[in-house]
């Protein structure tokens, strides 16, 4: 009798042991899996932040490429390139179709063809349009105009260029223009200047009929 009561004791005894020994693994195995969870949640957050950083990147990049070309063609800006070497002067100049034609795209009827006609012949005039001191005696020697139209960008200019010899090129001293008073609806032209003198920029405004030009040392 007391034998057997032995056994039933110890038979419970090693029920509650198992039953507390898989408690506690289902508890641990609860906790891992829990912890599994948010680690995994952590690495997605991450992920996806740095998805969304990445594309603000690629939307900077778009904006300060945009922000390039209207810098390059911005309304009432032109450029002008001026090189000289011995007693040879070039002159470049690109501007904005829209200040010169009041449009900007290739033209669309006979009235808009004509404008550009007309602006070509102007930039083509053998008096030109920017004039050294007539104590340096320049002369144009030759001279292009074209008007470029750009549909992919929707940009339109014009492209001129004029020679010039001078008898004495150390003795110029200013360049006088009559762009601004021709063209109205330009305000301003950056001058690039590459010479013996060294390269210099100049921001000529349209108040301006004149600008100080040194071409040697």
């Amino acid at each position: 009798m007391n034998k057997r009561l032995v056994y039933v004791v110890m038979l419970f005894a090693g029920i509650f042991c198992i039953s507390v020994c898989v408690s506690d693994v289902i508890v641990a195995g609860e906790k891992g899996h829990a912890h599994d969870h948010d680690h995994s949640k952590k690495k997605h957050g991450s992920l996806k932040h740095g998805s969304h950083n990445h594309g603000k990147k690629r939307h900077d990049g778009h904006t300060h490429t945009k922000k390039r070309q209207l810098d390059s063609h911005e309304h009432g800006v032109s450029v002008l390139k001026i090189a000289s070497e011995k007693n040879m002067i070039e002159m470049e100049l690109e501007s904005p179709a829209d200040d010169i034609v009041g449009f900007e795209h290739a033209p669309e009827n006979a009235q808009q063809r004509e404008k550009i006609s007309k602006a070509i012949a102007v930039f083509k005039d053998k008096a030109g349009l920017f004039f050294p001191n007539v104590e340096a005696q320049c002369k144009i020697t030759k001279n292009s105009a074209e008007f470029e139209a750009d549909a992919g960008s929707g940009h339109a200019s014009f492209h001129v260029k004029w020679h010039l010899s001078c008898a004495n090129l150390s003795k110029i001293q200013v360049l006088s223009t009559s762009f601004f008073k021709i063209f109205p609806k330009a305000k301003e032209i950056e001058v690039e200047v590459v010479s013996d003198a060294g390269q210099r920029d100049i921001e000529w405004d349209s108040d301006q009929n004149k600008i100080k030009l040194k071409l040697t040392k």
